[in-house]
């Protein structure tokens, strides 16, 4: 292990998180002069201070070998997300938005790895410093701090494909241009823009529409959607606004944000064969509208209105597959069907390469893809049976660690949901608050139902579950090979 080029890398980010947070200070000095009830100022500045100190400490000297391998990447990730979930709560506790410190850390790393899963029970009445703080953390965690550290600082020595491999969602990490940091600055370009653009259409839309919802509700939802996270500014979500306008907008980008970052740069540059022939976004259309049809079939006795039937399953089912976790509609009331048909989508989840999380349509591609082989080659012995995927023959060390990944992720579940059962809460509570949290979804059903929230587990059990968040959305091996002795062995 190279500590020095570990730790380089780590105060690297702690200096981005500090310069970051400067934002919601921004708007909590602009609110305060507008006559709103605001967080003090040392709610921001004690944990900038704290930061951009941690993170000259660590960058005051370089390391004189920057080379880094696997295991470093998965370090600098693993402990980078850690390190952001324990001083991005400071904010909350220093404001007494949040006072207890385990719950603070719960609604960062909630933040922070999109998930959306939320302590709070009421939010409305919050600062909207705070507001804007847990918020941005979506927008943060959306693409990934290490691949904004990349992609603002190109020059940046070492292999860096190890740390973009580490962080980036999916069996494999791609690259659209031959230079990574040229890669990850042209992705996060396209994650600005389609965030601004969803800004825009919400506000002059809302506008238009004569729903006239503020401009900062705005920035927030969309940089909830933008990080598939779901945190809300009301206490009953997205519903709060009554507004069909604002909710069909929000489908529309959170089926966008679950779509590989990578097809939209082929499709910028021209390259729609590639687009058009991608498995992965087909699995995902498909799967998509055959929940909502299914869905709206199954529940449209419980509405008046039809209309409405098919705007609250089409919400929903882009809300789960996305996973961002806003509401509209209180699906614990719903008919068995769609809570089980919901629970699927929430551990399939959208596309690699998105802002999403779950398994990822193509992990689920390539499981009955292995299992089609398996029974071919059952048949056919000697036969040679490959899988592929766009046509393209699927390498077998990618296939074994799709498999290694679903055994920790089965493994990893069962461990959470023993460890939360202790709480003696419900069955379905406790398997789809894991479910939840290791997806990186947000509601599950009964007690932490779209109506419900996190408050009433045990520290213990909020700990294990901000475990689950963690590896939900850094694919677990970073976070698992933490406490492999191995990875700390000093490189020689």
């Amino acid at each position: 292990m190279n500590f020095r080029a570990v730790s380089y890398y780590l105060g690297k980010i702690l200096l981005i998180l500090g310069a970051l947070m400067l934002l919601p200070l921004v708007v909590m000095v602009y609110y305060s002069l507008n006559g709103f009830a605001e967080a003090s100022v040392q709610s921001f500045l004690i944990p900038i201070a704290i930061i951009v100190a941690m993170g000259a400490l660590l960058t005051f000297k370089k390391p004189k070998n920057f080379n880094i391998f696997a295991k470093e990447g998965f370090a600098i990730c693993g402990l980078a997300w850690i390190i952001m979930s324990l001083l991005g709560a400071l904010p909350f506790v220093i404001s007494s938005a949040i006072p207890n410190y385990i719950d603070a850390v719960f609604e960062t790393a909630s933040g922070f790895t999109t998930t959306g899963a939320s302590i709070l029970t009421e939010i409305h009445s919050l600062p909207k410093s705070i507001l804007f703080w847990r918020s941005f953390t979506h927008w943060i965690g959306g693409m990934g701090i290490l691949s904004f550290m990349i992609a603002i600082l190109p020059k940046a020595k070492g292999n860096q494909m190890y740390i973009m491999r580490a962080e980036v969602p999916g069996p494999t990490a791609s690259k659209v241009t031959s230079k990574i940091s040229v890669s990850a600055r042209i992705l996060y370009i396209i994650y600005f823009v389609m965030t601004i653009l969803e800004i825009a259409v919400l506000y002059f839309g809302s506008m238009i529409s004569g729903d006239n919802i503020r401009f900062f509700d705005c920035v927030v939802n969309a940089f909830s959607t933008a990080g598939t996270g779901g945190f809300s500014v009301l206490n009953n979500s997205i519903l709060g606004y009554n507004s069909p306008f604002t909710e069909w907008v929000l489908t529309i980008f959170m089926f966008l944000f679950g779509i590989n970052f990578n097809l939209y740069y082929f499709f910028l540059t021209r390259r729609f064969k590639d687009v058009f022939k991608d498995e992965e976004l087909r699995g995902y259309i498909i799967l998509n509208v055959t929940s909502v049809i299914l869905i709206t079939l199954n529940i449209s006795s419980m509405y008046s209105n039809i209309s409405t039937a098919i705007r609250d399953s089409f919400f929903t089912v882009n809300s789960i597959m996305s996973t961002t976790g806003f509401c509209t509609a209180d699906f614990n009331q719903w008919p068995t069907f769609s809570k089980v048909l919901l629970v699927i989508l929430m551990c399939v989840g959208c596309s690699a390469g998105s802002t999403g999380g779950g398994l990822k349509i193509v992990r689920a591609e390539l499981f009955i893809k292995q299992m089609l082989c398996d029974i071919r080659q059952m048949l056919r012995p000697h036969a040679v049976v490959k899988v592929r995927i766009n046509k393209k023959t699927v390498d077998d060390r990618i296939m074994k660690g799709v498999t290694s990944y679903l055994n920790i992720y089965i493994i990893t579940m069962v461990i959470s949901v023993i460890l939360i059962s202790f709480d003696n809460f419900s069955p379905t509570t406790s398997f789809t608050a894991v479910i939840a949290c290791f997806n990186n979804i947000g509601p599950g059903l009964d007690l932490v139902g779209p109506t419900g929230n996190f408050a009433d587990f045990n520290a213990l059990s909020k700990l294990v579950l901000v475990f689950d968040m963690l590896a939900g959305r850094l694919e677990l091996f970073p976070i698992i090979l933490l406490f492999s002795p191995n990875t700390w062995r000093k490189t020689k």
